[in-house]
Order: structure tokens, then sequence, then C-alpha cells
């Protein structure tokens, strides 16, 4: 059975090869809770009437070695895995996987999304991202992560590859029971300017993921953020060499 790691660590890696082993209805831990889960689901979509009760994938198998990470991964639905994280995200042989990505400026500063309330991740500052769904899975069965990450990327901050070119390689963020799989995207304009066009993104979009763009220049700007524990690590494992060794 999967372990959440003792200790966090982010790696470098060149290369990302994940393939979903079984389809929805596989997950142990949803069939038991079913009856759970939907009466958790009913009440939550009382308070959030936009969630929608999509495929999510969850990771089943991690393994990094010789800068390249290999995952397997299960279908379940939204409602489950909200059920999950509500619960803690308790040990029951998943890992919670997801794409990221990192925004940098030409002045190094980096640019974090705050999301909108009423979201999972609502009024916290993190990398822009998401689910692993039913769009990113090809007939084989493998998912382009890297296209996964570039397409969260423009839904949420409208940057495309006219805006920002992509850093070789994948940074992968370990925490609990969260496995962050990052890429670098780097802008040829400094942060104010980059701020200024997501916000122009954002406040054209009245159903925007996000209500905000928080910009990030030193370790000590994430003081009082709120942030999801994986962004804060691989942040600060960018900005401060002291704790790559961590």
């Amino acid at each position: 059975m999967i372990e959440y790691p003792q200790h966090h660590r982010v790696q470098q890696v060149a290369r990302c090869t994940l393939t979903v082993a079984m389809r929805g209805g596989s997950w142990a831990y949803a069939l038991q809770n079913n009856t759970a889960i939907c009466d958790a689901w009913r009440e939550a979509i009382i308070a959030n009437p936009h969630y929608f009760n999509g495929v999510v994938h969850l990771v089943s198998r991690l393994t990094v070695s010789h800068g390249v990470l290999k995952a397997s991964l299960i279908a379940t639905n939204f409602k489950s895995y909200l059920f999950w994280r509500k619960a803690g995200f308790p040990p029951v042989g998943v890992l919670d996987g997801f794409g990221s990505a990192l925004i940098r400026a030409r002045d190094g500063a980096i640019l974090l999304g705050r999301q909108r309330s009423g979201n999972v991740n609502g009024g916290l500052s993190y990398l822009p991202g998401g689910f692993i769904d039913a769009r990113d899975v090809g007939g084989d069965q493998t998912v382009d992560i890297a296209a996964s990450i570039l397409r969260e990327l423009t839904e949420e901050t409208g940057l495309t590859l006219d805006d920002v070119r992509v850093e070789p390689g994948f940074l992968v963020t370990e925490i609990g029971p969260h496995v962050s799989i990052a890429q670098i995207f780097v802008a040829p304009v400094d942060a104010d300017a980059l701020k200024l066009k997501i916000e122009q993104h954002i406040g054209a979009d009245s159903a925007s993921e996000l209500d905000g763009v928080v910009v990030v220049r030193r370790v000590a700007d994430m003081d009082a953020l709120p942030m999801p524990d994986y962004a804060r690590v691989l942040v600060r494992w960018l900005l401060d060499d002291g704790v790559k060794d961590a």
C-alpha cells in the first residue's frame, strides 16, 4: 500500500510517465463509504451549488528514479475525493496527485493565484493547476501531464506559450498525502506587468477560479500568506537554497 512520505521533499525529474491502471469505481475507500459519501455530497452541493461530480484521478503507485517519475492512477469521482479530503486525508492507499504551474517573472519573483471562495482551495494562494481529469487521459490510458498543466495555466491566468517559456523537466513535491507535479513557466516581463496581465484576464471572466494574484519575491513574503503546504514547500525550496537539502 502506498504510504505518505515521512518528510517533505522536492525532486527534479526530466520525465513523467503516468498511466491510468483501473477505471472508475475501483477505489475501495469510495466503495466502502458510498452511503456516507452520498450523504455528504448532498450537503456539499447545497453549500457550493457549482460543484461538479466529475472524474478525478488519484495516485495509487509512485516511484522516482534516475530522473523519471512513474505513477499509476485510479479513477474516482469528485464527491469521493471531497469526502476523503474533509476526513483529513486518512491513509487509504492513494495520494492526491495533480499538476501545478509555477509562474516566474523576469525579475525572479513567483506569482501565485488566490482561489476564489467556494472552490476547494478557496482563500488560499497556490500554483495554478488542478486535478488530473478525464480530458488528460489518452486512448492508451497515459496522461499528458505537461498538456494538463498548460491547460490549467491558460484557463486560470490567461497566459499561453506566447507569454511564457517552459523550462525543461518537472519539480515533484511530496508532502503528506499530496504530490504536486510542477513545471516552471518564465515570462519575459517583470512581476508587476505580469500580475496586471493576469488580473485583466481574471476581471474579464465572471466565473474565474481566481480572485487575485500574489507576488512572492522572498521567503518572508509567505509568512502570513494562507497557502497549501505543498506550495509553501516548493516556493521556499526555489527561493531559499538553504532548504534544498532538507
